[in-house]
């Protein structure tokens, strides 16, 4: 069996699970006995559209579900062609992943484990898909099975547009609008109670480690096709 055709193999499983999962860990949020005393963030509903967690799996699985399209497609005519806006999609989505499984791990743990909260919540039920696993098998399937032609360094950019569009949507709502008015309270803690001061450090702070990922996630891409192009002109 060729290699790409192994690689399209896996990545269609990674996919559908990414989907599957996405699925069964959202749905969680419209049970009505999902809100514990010890979840950090318990909101139930359309109001867990609120988090860039779920929005970011959300958006993983919508990649995910195109490229299942793709992986299809190339079983059946023995082939390996992905679109590269496809591959793209799926690339930017993963990099939301990785900001939510990296600010889960480095800040959330900390800070819930600092106000004395059940850090477990954050890894345990729906939440270890949300927060581990399917940002896991997106980074996987992407790096490994999901090579971008012509992937240039500038492409990493496209990584930041999700944490940009939510840091405005986070930063209005908390800072501009505030939970008096109807906005949201401050649960991810980024801008320390609705300071806009806080909240232009965070926003740049996210950011930037946004473009570190990003950039980490193509190189690693890079690195392991690196010789993909030698060996298919030997063929």
């Amino acid at each position: 069996m060729k290699k790409q055709r192994i690689l399209n193999i896996i990545s269609l499983i990674f996919n559908i699970c990414i989907v599957l999962f996405t699925v069964y860990a959202i749905s969680w949020n419209f049970r009505n006995d999902i809100i514990r005393e010890d979840d950090w963030f318990g909101f139930s509903g359309f109001k867990c559209l609120r988090f860039f967690t779920n929005l970011s799996n959300i958006f993983v699985a919508i990649a995910a579900f195109i490229l299942i399209i793709y992986n299809i497609r190339n079983l059946i005519n023995d082939e390996c062609n992905y679109p590269n806006w496809a591959l793209k999609l799926k690339f930017t989505a993963t990099v939301a992943v990785t900001v939510t499984f990296v600010t889960v791990i480095v800040f959330l743990s900390p800070m819930v484990a600092i106000y004395g909260k059940n850090v477990w919540a954050l890894y345990n039920k729906n939440n270890f898909f949300l927060h581990v696993l399917t940002p896991i098998l997106a980074i996987i399937s992407f790096v490994l099975c999901e090579k971008i032609k012509n992937f240039k360094l500038k492409d990493t950019l496209l990584g930041i547009i999700p944490v940009f569009l939510y840091s405005i949507l986070y930063i209005t709502m908390v800072v501009f609008v505030g939970e008096a008015n109807g906005g949201w309270t401050d649960f991810y803690g980024f801008t320390f109670g609705g300071t806009s001061w806080a909240a232009f450090i965070s926003a740049v702070v996210m950011l930037s480690a946004t473009f570190g990922l990003s950039v980490s996630i193509y190189a690693i891409q890079k690195r392991i096709h690196k010789n993909d192009d030698k060996d298919s002109s030997l063929n």
